[in-house]
C-alpha cells in the first residue's frame, strides 16, 4: 500500500516580497501574506480570485487560500500526512484524516480543484520535465498532494467509512461504496452484470437551479438499502448531502425526515463550471496528481508511488505503465471493498 509518510518533505512555500516595483505593490503583498498567516482565506480569495491575479506569487497565494478554505493549510497537511504514516493502514488513515479535516467546509473538493488550477498557472506543465529546480519540485509535490487530497475527499463522499475499506484487518463490506461502484459502472456502460447490487431504478432527468440536468438513479443493495446517484454523461456526479432542485441553500446532511422534493445534492453550485464527476476526479488525481509527485520525488518515494499505481492497474489486469481509467478505479474500489 502507498506509504503516505514518504511522499512529502517539509515543503515551505513562501511568498517573497523583495524587489517590488512600488510601495503599494509591496504593501499589497504583505497584506496578502498577513491574511494567510491569520487564516483569513476568504479575504485572500475575495482579493485575488478572477482577473486580479497578476503574478506567480499571487497565484500561489490564491492556491494556498483555496486549500485553507477547503480545511487544510500547509501546516495542517504536513501534520495529517505525518500522523497517517504512523498507521499500519497509511492510505486509509490519510483518507479518514482528510475527510475529518474538511467535513465543516462548504465545498472542499471545489476549492481543492481551484487550488490545483492556481498551482498549474505557476507550473505551466513543468512537472513532466526531468530537470526541475528545488522550488519546482516542491511545488509539483504540493500540487500532486492537493489532487490526492481531492481523491480522499471524493472517496469520503462515496462510502460510509472509506478508512475501513482500506483496513486489511477489517471484514466489513461498505454498502454505500458497493452502491457507488455499481452506479459508476452503470454510468459507464449501463451494465450491472457481475456487481453486488440488487437493482438500479432510472428516475428520469432532474434539473437544479444552475440549469444543469442529470439522470437520477436509485441503487438498491441487498434488496434493502437504497442510494440515489446523479449521472452526467458517462460518470456519476459528486454529491454532498441533500437539497431541493430549487435552491442549494436547502442543502442538509441528514436524510431523515426529508420529503420527495429532496435529492442528493451536486457539490457544484456554479453555472457553467466544469462538472466534478467521481471517476474523472479519481482517475485524474491517480494519473496526474501521483505523477506530479513522482517526477519530483526521490527514489524511495517513486517506488511507493509506482507500487500504489500498480495496485490500481492490477485490479483490471493492466500493466503498471498504462493510464488509469474510470473503470480501473471501479475495479480497484470493488477489490478493496471485500
Amino acid at each position: 500500500m502507498f506509504k503516505i509518510v514518504f511522499i512529502i518533505p517539509l515543503i515551505v512555500l513562501t511568498f517573497t516580497f523583495s524587489g517590488c516595483d512600488s510601495d503599494s505593490e509591496g504593501e499589497s503583498r504583505l497584506e496578502t501574506q498577513g491574511m494567510l498567516d491569520d487564516r483569513d482565506y476568504q479575504g485572500v480569495i475575495s482579493k485575488l480570485a478572477g482577473a486580479n491575479v497578476k503574478t506567480d506569487e499571487e497565484s500561489l497565494a490564491l492556491g494556498a487560500a483555496y486549500m485553507g478554505r477547503a480545511g487544510l493549510s500547509l501546516s495542517d497537511l504536513v501534520k495529517v500526512v505525518s500522523e497517517s504514516g504512523d498507521d499500519d493502514n497509511a492510505f486509509g488513515a490519510f483518507i479518514s484524516s482528510i475527510a475529518e479535516a474538511t467535513k465543516d467546509s462548504k465545498s472542499p473538493l471545489v476549492d481543492l480543484t481551484k487550488a490545483t488550477v492556481s498551482y498549474d498557472e505557476v507550473l505551466d506543465g513543468v512537472c513532466s520535465d526531468n530537470n526541475l529546480s528545488d522550488s519546482q519540485k516542491d511545488l509539483c509535490i504540493f500540487k500532486g498532494l492537493t489532487q490526492v487530497m481531492g481523491t480522499a475527499t471524493t472517496m469520503s463522499y462515496i462510502a460510509e467509512d472509506i478508512g475501513s475499506v482500506f483496513d486489511s484487518k477489517g471484514d466489513r463490506i461498505d454498502s454505500k461504496l458497493t452502491a457507488s461502484t455499481c452506479a459508476m459502472q452503470y454510468a459507464i456502460d449501463s451494465n450491472t452484470i457481475g456487481t453486488d447490487c440488487s437493482d438500479i431504478t432510472d428516475n428520469g432527468t432532474i434539473t437544479f437551479e444552475t440549469g444543469n440536468s442529470y439522470k437520477s438513479i436509485d441503487v438498491i443493495v441487498d434488496n434493502a438499502e437504497v442510494f440515489e446517484y446523479l449521472i452526467s454523461g458517462e460518470s456519476t456526479v459528486i454529491t454532498k448531502g441533500y437539497c431541493t432542485t430549487e435552491s442549494f441553500q436547502t442543502r442538509v446532511d441528514d436524510e431523515s425526515n426529508l420529503d420527495h422534493s429532496f435529492h442528493v445534492c451536486p457539490i457544484n453550485e456554479e453555472l457553467n463550471a466544469t462538472e466534478l464527476t467521481t471517476g474523472a476526479v479519481l482517475a485524474d488525481a491517480l494519473n496526474n496528481g501521483v505523477d506530479s509527485i513522482g517526477v519530483a520525488a526521490d527514489d524511495d518515494m517513486k517506488e511507493d508511488i509506482d507500487e500504489f499505481k500498480s495496485e490500481v492497474l492490477e485490479s483490471s489486469g493492466k500493466s503498471p505503465d498504462e493510464t488509469i481509467t474510470e473503470e480501473d478505479v471501479v475495479n480497484y474500489l470493488n477489490e478493496q471493498n471485500q
